[in-house]
C-alpha cells in the first residue's frame, strides 16, 4: 500500500473536495472579519482557505508532515493563515477566544471534543464536520449520553445539515454532517462547579445499577418528592435526564438536610465512582 494511504488510513484522512459543502459549512458558521478559527486537520486547505476569505486569521492545524508542508507552501502569501505542524490533541490551544471550522479526522471525534470541550478554555463556537451518527447523537437534544451531560451546562449542540459521502476524497463508508456547539452566554452552572458536577453526573451513569436514585444518599421518602419536583420518575435512568434535570439535581444535593428542596451535602457516590471502567453510553 502506498505511504500516502497508509497515511491516509491511520490519520483518518477523508479531504472535503465539495466546494459548495464547504461553503455551507463556513456560511453557517458565522465567522466574520477578525475572528480567530482553528480548522483541525486541515489537509487540503480548502476550508482554511475559505475561512480567511471571511477576513478571519486561521490557525491550520495539521498534524501530517508532508501536508503541513504543501499548506505552507499553498498559504506563504497569504498573511491571515498561519500553519501549525502538531497534533491538536496535544498542542496548546489559544488563549483568546477563537472557533473551530473544520472537517475533523474522524477515527479520532470524541477525542478531539473532549480536547476541545474539557479544555477550561477560550472556545465559543465549533462548526465540525463529523460522521453523520455522531452528529445524531451528540447533536439530539434529550439523548442522555454521559458526555453531552457532562458538557451541557457550558455547551448547546445542534445537528447542522447533512453531508454525503461522495463529497469527499477518498470517499468514506458512511455520510457526514455538521455538528454546531456553542459555548452558552451565562452557564447553567458556574465554571468553578465543573469538576465536581462531572463527578457527580459520572457517578451515577457508572454504578452497577444505574439509576438515578441508586447514586444518591438519600432515602425514598425524601428523593421521591425531589424527583417529582425536578419531573423524572423515582425509577429514572440517567439517560433519561435532561440538562436542565440533572444542574437542578446537582444543585439541590449540595444543599443541607432541611433545606429547600432537601438534599444531604455530597449526596453522590463520590469521586471515586468516577473513577470506576466506564459501563455506559458515553
Amino acid at each position: 500500500m502506498p505511504d500516502r494511504a497508509v497515511r491516509r488510513r491511520v490519520l483518518s484522512q477523508n479531504f472535503l473536495v465539495d466546494r459548495r459543502a464547504i461553503e455551507g459549512l463556513v456560511d453557517g458558521s458565522g465567522v466574520s472579519e477578525g475572528d480567530l478559527v482553528l480548522d483541525i486537520g486541515a489537509g487540503n486547505g480548502l476550508i482554511s482557505g475559505a475561512v480567511a476569505q471571511r477576513g478571519a486569521r486561521v490557525l491550520a492545524v495539521e498534524r501530517d508532515h508532508g501536508l503541513a508542508e504543501r499548506l505552507r507552501a499553498k498559504f506563504a502569501t497569504w498573511p491571515s493563515v498561519t500553519v501549525v505542524e502538531a497534533d491538536v490533541l496535544t498542542a496548546p490551544l489559544p488563549s483568546e477566544p477563537y472557533r473551530v471550522v473544520a472537517n475533523i479526522p474522524f477515527g479520532i471525534t470524541t477525542k478531539i471534543l473532549r480536547r476541545l470541550l474539557d479544555d477550561e478554555g477560550e472556545l465559543t463556537r465549533a462548526d465540525v464536520i463529523v460522521q453523520a451518527e455522531v452528529a445524531r447523537k451528540r447533536g439530539t437534544g434529550g439523548r442522555g449520553t454521559l458526555l453531552n451531560a457532562c458538557w451541557e451546562p457550558w455547551f448547546e449542540f445542534a445537528t447542522g445539515a447533512r453531508i454525503p459521502a461522495a463529497a469527499f476524497r477518498p470517499r468514506p463508508r458512511v455520510d457526514a454532517a455538521i455538528l454546531v456547539i456553542a459555548r452558552r452566554d451565562p452557564p447553567l452552572l458556574d465554571p468553578a462547579s465543573r469538576r465536581d458536577y462531572t463527578q457527580f453526573v459520572t457517578a451515577a451513569f457508572e454504578r452497577a445499577r444505574p439509576t438515578v436514585a441508586s447514586a444518591l444518599t438519600l432515602p425514598r421518602s425524601q428523593f421521591a418528592p425531589l424527583a417529582a419536583e425536578l419531573g423524572f420518575g423515582v425509577a429514572a435512568l440517567p439517560s433519561q435526564l435532561d440538562v436542565a434535570q440533572w444542574v437542578a439535581l446537582f444543585r439541590a444535593a449540595g444543599r443541607p438536610v432541611g433545606s429547600r428542596g432537601s438534599a444531604p451535602r455530597h449526596a453522590a457516590r463520590g469521586p471515586a465512582a468516577a473513577q470506576r471502567p466506564n459501563r455506559r453510553r458515553r
